[in-house]
Order: C-alpha cells, then structure tokens, then sequence
C-alpha cells in the first residue's frame, strides 16, 4: 500500500511540476491532454515533461511548410482546370471517342512531331478517319522537314569537306531519321549509303566509339558483313575496355550464322578486362547462352 501511495505522490508531483514548466514557457496543455496523462500513472507524467520541456519549433521551417508548395503533392495535383480532362496519348488513342482523340491530335500536333513518331505512326491506322489523316499529315510533314534540314546540311557540307564537326551533326541527323522507322525499301537503303559514304569520311584520330559502333550497325544494316565483322574488330583494338564494340561484334557474328567465331568470342570474353553495365551484361549473356 505504501508502494502505491509512494507511486501516486511521485505521479502526481511529476505531473503539476510539468504542468508549471509549460505555464512557464508558455506551452499549452489542453484539458484532454492532461485528462491523458493524468490517467496513466508515472507514464503519463513523463508524457506531460516530455511535451512542457520539447524544444520550440523553428518558426522559419514552419513558415517554409506553410507558404511553400508540397514538392510531392504539386507533381500529383491538377494545376489548372484543363488538367483534370487531359490524358496522355497512348490511352487517348484507345478510348472509344472520335472527338476526344481529334482534340489530343491536335495538341499533338502543335508539339515536336520527332518526339512523339511512334505514336503517329500508330495513330496512322487508328479507325477513325480524321485521327488518321491528322497522324500522316504529322509524319508527312516531319518527313518534309527532315529532308529539308539534311539537305541544307548537305549543302553546308560541300562548302566546308574538312568540317568534322557539321559532319558529325550530320551523320546524328541522318541517325534519328533512320532510326524512326519511317523509311522503308529503296528510301531506307538510300539513306543507309549516304550514311556508309559520311562516316568513312571522318579522320581515323576522331572515330569515338559511339561513331565506331554506329558504323558497324550501319554496315549490318546494309548487309556487308566482312565489312562490319573488320569495323567491330579494329573498334575492339582501339577500345578493349569498353562493352559496346564486344555487343556489336556478338551482333554481327549471330546475323551471319558464325557459331565458330562465337565460340572463340566467349573465350576471349572470359579473360578481357571488359567494364560491363548490368543492362550489357545481360545482353552478351542472351547473346552468348548455348555456345560451347
């Protein structure tokens, strides 16, 4: 009994000696709080010290979370009336509303056409006839652009041959056009050869290894082998640490059927000093499973 009575006197002073300390910084405990803590013994007086003795807020963060916006919340919330009927283009294409797909269409359009290809190209065979025809004219009309820009570059060209550096804009120019998928058949090769003739024009000292790999690629695209097979090789010799030029010698060994050459490859892979991303890695070992 005394134990208890010892308990309830400690409780009870902790808790007033609390409730003084708060009056005397200016804290306010509220009737419920103190109810709370008056309720559980010892626990609920350390509570009571705990919330009179807790150091004062910084009123500068609290002005910084009152007046600025959430960084969360302002990525998430819609900021203005038109974003709660706005919807990215991918499902804009897929909802069954004509007027709904001609109005992101249109908003499509007044964008960069280079940015959204694939989505035009998509929206080319879309069932209905205005987003169709939004769509080709879109990509007609990125094509006559590009064309006009490749042969200003052309043009730019033949008054400065010794110029690497338009050279190599050009080249990146005809890169993104090949690479849209829009050309096809004799426009696709055209392209190709023009891209072949370019890059054995730059000076060997300024081959970097993205241009050293475009070439193999371009080379496989046009379906000369030996040529891409010597290219990703010499590109090897100049960068032996890097896993680009290892991939597109797989490429070109797998295009042409050569198991042998393959087989030989994963042995000099598993001595090299090749710094591999996680990303090529997993390719060369697609590349590479089930060779002996």
């Amino acid at each position: 009994m005394t134990v208890v009575l010892s308990l309830g006197v400690i409780h009870f002073f902790l808790l007033f000696l609390a409730y003084g300390i708060a009056k005397k910084r200016g804290r306010d405990i509220s009737k419920g709080e103190f109810i709370f803590c008056l309720m559980i013994p010892l626990f609920g007086a350390a509570c009571a010290l705990a919330m009179a003795c807790s150091k004062d807020p910084d009123p500068k963060l609290l002005d910084d979370m009152i007046k600025k916006q959430d960084p969360i919340r302002k990525y998430y919330t819609a900021v203005s009336h038109e974003a709660a009927s706005t919807a990215p283009m991918e499902e804009a294409l897929l909802i069954n509303d004509p007027p709904v797909r001609r109005e992101m269409m249109m908003k499509l359009l007044r964008d960069d056409p280079g940015n959204n290809i694939e989505l035009l190209m998509i929206a080319r065979f879309n069932d209905d006839p205005e987003t169709a025809h939004y769509a080709t004219a879109s990509l007609t009309e990125y094509q006559r652009r590009t064309e006009i820009a490749l042969q200003q570059s052309q043009a730019l060209l033949a008054k400065q041959p010794d110029n690497t550096e338009e050279r190599l804009r050009y080249i990146k120019q005809l890169e993104t056009y090949i690479d849209t998928g829009l050309l096809e058949g004799h426009l696709l090769r055209r392209q190709q050869l023009l891209m072949e003739k370019e890059l054995e024009k730059i000076p060997e000292p300024d081959i970097s290894l993205e241009i050293g790999c475009l070439k193999v690629k371009n080379l496989l695209a046009l379906n000369k082998t030996t040529d891409a097979l010597e290219t990703a090789q010499l590109m090897i010799r100049k960068f032996p640490g890097e896993e680009a030029p290892w991939l597109e010698l797989m490429r070109v060994m797998i295009s042409s059927g050569d198991k042998k050459g393959l087989a030989e490859l994963k042995k000099q892979i598993e001595t090299a000093e090749i710094f591999w991303s996680f990303k090529g890695r997993e390719t060369a070992d697609y590349f590479l499973k089930g060779i002996q």
